[in-house]
C-alpha cells in the first residue's frame, strides 16, 4: 500500500468526522479513519486499534449497545476495559473468538480487521446496515470505504454505469443487496461479513437468528417485555459525548421516544434530559404542531422549533457532484436540514428518531398462515374476528380463509405477502421503456430477490425484511451522509437489535388488533404518552413541498429532456403525466385527498437525472 494511494483516498473522501484524520500503513495494508466522537469513551481515541496479543489491527465505525454484557464475557480483561472505546472491546472479543466475535455484538457498526500474520482482511456490518460500506477489488488492489467517492475518485476507478441497478431504482423496486450504480463497486449487505485472503473474496451472512417464537406469551407479558426492551434501547442510545436531542413530530413513534426517555431521566435511569426538536410548517397540510404541542404540555418541556428548508435544485446538484450520492428527497430535507443546522449550532452530535416504529410495530396478517400450519384454528378465528370488528360472521369467515389459507396454496398471494414492495403483475412498470427493462433483466432480478437466510414461518420471513430492506440503501444513505456532513449521528431505538429480535417472534395479534396498527406500542405507552397522541390514528403526509420541488425541476428541464428519457430508459411524457395530478392537488390549495397513484418514480427519475449529470464530472 503506497502512501500516495492513501493520500489520494483522503483527498477524495467526503469528510464524515470533525476530530481529525489518522493513517496507518504496514506493508500491503493501509487504513484511514476520520474521527468523530459521539460516545464518551470515544473522545480522544486514536484509531486504528492494535492488539498486543495477536497483532490484529482494527478500525471501528459505530457504537456498541451491550458494553456491560461484553465486558462480563471478557472476565478480568473486561475489568481493564471498563472505560475503553467500543473498538477496543470489539478487538478483545475478536482475539478471543475470531470471526464469530461479531455475533456477540449489539449495536450499529461497520468494522474492519487486518490480520498481518495471515495477510487477511475481515469486514463485518451490523444487522440493520445503517452505516454504509462499499468495496472494490480488481484482482490486485482491494479497497473499502464508507463513501463511494473515496473509491471511485480516490482509487481512480473506471466509471461504468450499472444499468440494471439503476433500473431497479427507477422502477421503484430496488432489491439488490450488493450492487451500486457503478460497475465494480459493491456493497456489503446488512448482517454480512467479507474476508479477503490469498487474493480471494468470500462473503457470508452472519446474522442468521434463530429468533425465539414468543407468540404464545400473554398480552400482559408481551407488554411488559416490550417495555423492558424499549427502556434498554433508550438507555443505550442516549450514551453520548455531547448533549443530544430527539425528533418530535407528534406522531406515535417519536413521541414515545421523547416521553419515555424523559421519564427515564426523571427516574434517574438516564443521566441527562433529552432535548426535543420539532419541525413545524404553519398553514401546510403536514403541520403537526397540534400533536407535538400536546407532548410538550404533557411533559412540561419546551421543544426547539425549526421550520422548513426550501429545496434548492442547484444545491442538490452540487451535493451530487461533491459526494456522488443521490440528492436528498425534498420531504426528507424539509424535516432534516434545519434540525442539523440547529444541532450543530448547539454543539450536539446525536439525534434520536422514531424510525422503525412503522417497520416493526404496524403489523400484518403474515402470521395467519402460520396459525393454519400449526393447527391453531381457534386462535386464528379469534384473531380474525378481532381484526374485522363489526363485519358479518360469514364475511369474517371468508376473509379468514382468504388470508389464512390463501398464501399457503397460491404462490402469487404468497409472493405479495412476503414481498409487498414488489409487483409481479407486469414485467416492467408503465413509466419504464419495456425494451430496456428486458435488456437489463429487470424482471429476473425481482424474482431472484430472496432473504439471505431461511426462517420458520411466514411471519418471521416477512418481518426479517425490515433488516434486509434493500431500498434502505438508496433512500437512507444520502440522508445519513447529509446528517454526517453536519457532524450529526442518527440513532434509532426502535431498531435496537434486542428489541427487534423480540418482535421477530412476537404475536401478530399484538401488533395489529381490532384493525388498529401498533396495538402493542399503544398498550405499552399507557400513562407515558398524552392520550391524544397515544390514540392518534392520523399520519402526516409530507407531499406539498415535494410537489413544489418537482414542479421547479420539471420547469427547468421538462420530463422528455431528462437524461433518463434521452437514454431511452424512461417514458418522459409519462413521468410528466404522473406528476400532473399532484400539481393539480397543490394548485387547488393542497386540500382534499392526496392523489392515490404512483408518484415516487417521478422523484426517482429526477434524482437520477441530477446524479447522472454530475457522476462523471470529477
Amino acid at each position: 500500500m503506497t502512501e500516495g494511494l492513501l493520500s489520494s483516498i483522503v483527498r477524495a473522501a467526503v469528510p464524515r468526522g470533525f476530530d481529525g484524520v489518522s493513517h496507518w500503513r504496514d506493508g500491503p495494508a493501509g487504513l484511514i479513519r476520520f474521527a468523530h466522537a459521539t460516545t464518551p469513551e470515544a473522545v480522544g481515541e486514536l484509531q486504528p486499534f492494535v492488539s498486543a496479543n495477536s497483532g490484529a489491527v482494527m478500525v471501528f465505525d459505530g457504537r456498541l449497545d451491550n458494553r456491560g454484557d461484553l465486558l462480563r464475557q471478557l472476565g478480568a480483561h473486561g475489568d481493564q476495559l471498563a472505560t475503553a472505546p467500543d473498538g477496543e472491546i470489539a478487538l478483545a472479543l475478536f482475539d478471543r473468538r475470531g470471526d464469530n466475535y461479531v455475533t456477540a455484538l449489539v449495536g450499529d457498526f461497520v468494522i474492519a480487521v487486518w490480520q498481518p500474520r495471515d495477510r487477511r482482511l475481515l469486514l463485518v456490518r451490523s444487522p440493520y446496515g445503517w452505516r454504509p460500506i462499499v468495496w472494490t477489488f480488481d484482482g490486485t488492489t482491494f479497497g473499502f470505504a464508507t463513501e463511494p467517492r473515496s473509491l471511485v475518485v480516490g482509487m481512480g476507478m473506471e466509471r461504468k454505469l450499472n444499468e440494471a441497478a439503476i433500473g431497479e431504482f427507477l422502477s421503484a423496486r430496488f432489491v439488490s443487496q450488493t450492487e451500486t450504480f457503478w460497475q465494480g463497486l459493491n456493497r456489503l449487505p446488512q448482517g454480512a461479513a467479507l474476508a479477503l485472503e490469498k487474493g480471494r473474496v468470500r462473503e457470508w451472512h452472519w446474522h442468521v437468528g434463530p429468533f425465539e417464537d414468543v407468540s404464545r406469551m400473554s398480552d400482559a407479558d408481551h407488554v411488559a417485555r416490550f417495555q423492558e426492551l424499549f427502556d434498554q434501547a433508550l438507555i443505550a442510545v442516549t450514551r453520548s459525548a455531547t448533549p443530544l436531542s430527539s425528533q418530535l413530530s407528534g406522531g406515535l413513534d417519536s413521541s414515545s421516544v421523547v416521553c419515555r426517555a424523559t421519564q427515564l431521566h426523571r427516574a434517574g435511569r438516564i443521566d441527562r434530559q433529552i432535548g426535543a426538536i420539532t419541525a413545524r410548517f404553519p398553514g401546510e397540510p403536514h403541520d403537526e404542531t397540534e400533536w407535538s404541542s400536546a407532548v410538550e404540555a404533557h411533559l412540561g418541556i419546551t421543544a426547539k422549533v425549526v421550520g422548513s428548508h426550501p429545496f434548492d435544485p442547484d444545491a442538490a446538484r452540487q451535493w451530487c457532484a461533491d459526494t456522488l450520492q443521490l440528492p436528498l428527497r425534498p420531504n426528507v430535507l424539509d424535516t432534516m436540514a434545519e434540525v442539523c443546522i440547529r444541532q450543530q449550532a448547539d454543539g450536539e452530535r446525536v439525534l434520536l428518531t422514531g424510525e422503525g416504529g412503522d417497520d416493526w410495530l404496524a403489523g400484518s396478517l403474515a402470521y395467519w398462515p402460520d396459525l393454519v400450519r400449526s393447527g391453531r384454528w381457534a386462535t386464528l378465528v379469534k384473531a380474525g374476528f378481532q381484526h374485522f370488528p363489526g363485519a358479518p360472521a360469514h364475511v369474517s369467515a371468508r376473509r379468514i380463509l382468504y388470508h389464512g389459507v390463501g398464501p399457503l396454496v397460491r404462490k402469487s398471494q404468497r409472493e405479495r405477502l412476503l414481498r409487498p414492495h414488489l409487483d409481479f403483475a407486469t414485467a416492467a412498470p408503465p413509466w419504464l421503456n419495456p425494451d430496456w427493462a428486458r435488456r437489463i433483466g429487470l424482471s429476473d432480478r425481482w424474482y431472484a430477490d430472496a432473504l439471505p437466510l431461511d426462517l420458520p414461518g411466514m411471519a418471521q420471513k416477512q418481518r426479517y425484511g425490515v433488516f434486509a430492506l434493500a431500498r434502505r440503501h438508496v433512500n437512507v444513505e444520502p440522508a445519513m451522509a447529509y446528517a454526517a456532513s453536519f457532524g450529526i449521528e442518527h440513532r434509532h431505538p426502535f431498531h435496537d437489535q434486542r428489541l427487534a429480535s423480540f418482535l421477530m417472534g412476537a404475536s401478530g395479534s399484538m401488533l395489529n388488533r381490532f384493525g388498529q396498527k401498533k396495538y402493542l406500542l399503544r398498550q405499552a405507552m399507557k400513562g407515558v404518552l398524552p392520550e391524544k397522541v397515544r390514540t392518534r390514528q392520523s399520519k402526516a403526509t409530507f407531499v406539498a413541498h415535494t410537489v413544489d420541488a418537482i414542479s421547479e425541476l420539471l420547469r427547468q428541464r421538462p420530463a422528455d429532456q431528462l437524461l433518463c428519457a434521452q437514454l431511452g430508459w424512461v417514458d418522459g411524457p409519462k413521468i410528466g403525466e404522473m406528476h400532473a395530478a399532484f400539481q393539480h392537488w397543490r394548485d387547488a390549495g393542497s386540500t382534499g385527498v392526496v392523489p392515490d397513484q404512483p408518484w415516487g418514480p417521478v422523484w426517482f427519475t429526477l434524482a437520477m437525472d441530477m446524479w447522472l449529470e454530475n457522476a462523471f464530472k470529477i
